[in-house]
């Protein structure tokens, strides 16, 4: 054996010479991480900096239904009292294939934002009746939409 096969422990060796047929294989990945400095309080390993998460405050709607024409796609949205919603207190936004439409009530926002829809959109409108709201967007081709999210 060479010196360097003598600075080996046994568990290593029996690795080296026999391979993924070792018995002792499962035990022979080495752990790279931090060596233990004999303290017990916790130590600051990194400091990573992720992705900033914008903080949701609005609820989403309980349920909304929608249905496609040739060209244009309606959405039904139940809404308790919407006729009496002041139309400031309600935002529609349709960027080509991103839709959000927010309602405000007494000091609560509720939306529903569909991204990325199933095609893209040209103009959108809105409808307020007594118990529901209806959105109406405006298709820029008169495709068929099988379903209101496009899969990814």
């Amino acid at each position: 054996m060479s010196s360097e096969e003598d600075n080996l422990s046994a568990l290593r060796e029996n690795i080296e010479r026999k391979g993924t047929n070792s018995y002792y294989y499962a035990h022979g990945k080495k752990i790279d991480g931090p060596q233990w400095d004999g303290k017990e309080e916790p130590r600051l390993l990194s400091v990573n900096e992720g992705p900033i998460i914008p903080k949701i405050n609005y609820v989403e709607f309980a349920s909304f239904s929608w249905l496609d024409e040739t060209k244009s796609v309606k959405i039904f949205v139940d809404f308790e009292n919407a006729l009496d919603i002041p139309d400031s207190d309600i935002s529609l936004a349709v960027e080509d294939c991103k839709f959000e439409f927010k309602v405000s009530k007494n000091g609560r926002t509720f939306a529903l934002i569909i991204d990325p829809l199933h095609g893209t959109v040209a103009t959108a409108s809105f409808r307020k009746k007594a118990d529901k709201f209806t959105i109406i967007l405006k298709k820029d081709d008169d495709s068929s939409w099988h379903q209101l999210k496009r899969s990814s």
